[in-house]
């Protein structure tokens, strides 16, 4: 994907390879009566009209969280009609509506956010909102300061922006969104690469080589042949490619139009192929030769990529 090419609505994104179901969201729009999180809510609403507590990323419920490499998602909650009085955030973050809507005021005016609408909020902005009668649903991601710290090496300001049209920071929020419906079997190396895509397209950041294949290109696919068995961040690949991984991620879709973690995991489920051939080959022992976290994650990736599980494979390719 180059970097100045349509930016994809909405509605194409299941047309662009992903993995994603429609009913992975329309499971669950239904704010009104909804049933209780499988996972439990984390923090409850906050009520009132006081600035946010120290520590405090939201107003909504907070739920489903999942927190790592200073990285913290979750998704969150207004289950009916209230005001958010105005406030800012200690953290940078990137929020996807996923059900219900949004009104969000800043300085500069009023954004009516929708459903499949995104922003990146950078910390410090001062806004406030309105949550209609339907209420609403987000997926946050909340980006730390060490990402921020990497990021002020290419783009030094960052600003807040937002994606009203179902645009390029909405598409790769929704596989966000999908690697961290995945939990404990979520790619490392997808999740790293797409926060830097967002980077990339919420700072606006070109580079006149992601028009051409760069030298590095051999290395990096070397490198991933090479390592595909390990648990890889893309600061391991940018290093070897010697470039910043905001411009790898951003070379790397335009490429071969997936992130480096999907590269790999097509890797992998490769290596389980040829494997699943050698007679008595325990599958739970393939999984962890080719670097999946256990049997459960390789069946569903390998189903993914082949349309067949792993036993299913075996018997179709004696």
């Amino acid at each position: 994907m180059s970097s100045n090419c349509t930016a994809p609505r909405y509605w194409d994104f299941f047309s662009l390879g992903m993995s994603i179901r429609p009913e992975m969201f329309c499971r669950r729009q239904r704010l009104k009566g909804m049933p209780a999180n499988p996972f439990g809510t984390i923090l409850p609403p906050l009520l009132g009209n006081g600035p946010l507590p120290k520590g405090r990323p939201f107003y909504g419920a907070i739920s489903s969280q999942i927190r790592g490499r200073d990285l913290t998602f979750a998704e969150l909650r207004h289950p009916s009609q209230r005001l958010i009085p105005k406030h800012t955030h200690e953290t940078s973050y990137y929020d996807l509506v996923i059900a219900g809507g949004y009104e969000e005021c800043y300085r500069q005016g009023t954004v009516f956010r929708q459903p499949f609408s995104s922003a990146f909020n950078r910390c410090g902005t001062e806004h406030s909102g309105r949550v209609p009668p339907s209420g609403a649903r987000f997926f946050t991601a909340e980006i730390g300061n060490s990402w921020i710290d990497d990021l002020r090496q290419v783009k030094p300001r960052l600003e807040t922006v937002h994606d009203d049209v179902g645009g390029e920071l909405t598409f790769l929020g929704c596989h966000l969104y999908h690697e961290y419906r995945a939990g404990s079997h979520a790619c490392a190396l997808t999740v790293d690469a797409l926060i830097w895509e967002l980077f990339a397209v919420a700072a606006r950041i070109t580079n006149s080589e992601i028009d051409t294949t760069p030298t590095w290109w051999t290395r990096v696919e070397e490198f991933l042949h090479s390592e595909f068995r390990r648990n890889l961040r893309i600061s391991e690949v940018a290093r070897e490619a010697g470039v910043h991984p905001v411009h790898l991620a951003r070379v790397f879709r335009r490429l071969c139009r997936r992130t480096p973690g999907e590269f790999l995991q097509r890797l992998r489920v490769r290596f389980a192929a040829e494997r699943l051939l050698s007679p008595g080959a325990e599958i739970s022992a393939i999984a962890a030769e080719a670097g999946f976290a256990d049997q459960s994650h390789l069946t569903r990736v390998f189903k993914q990529h082949t349309g067949m599980t792993p036993d299913r494979f075996r018997l179709a390719f004696r």
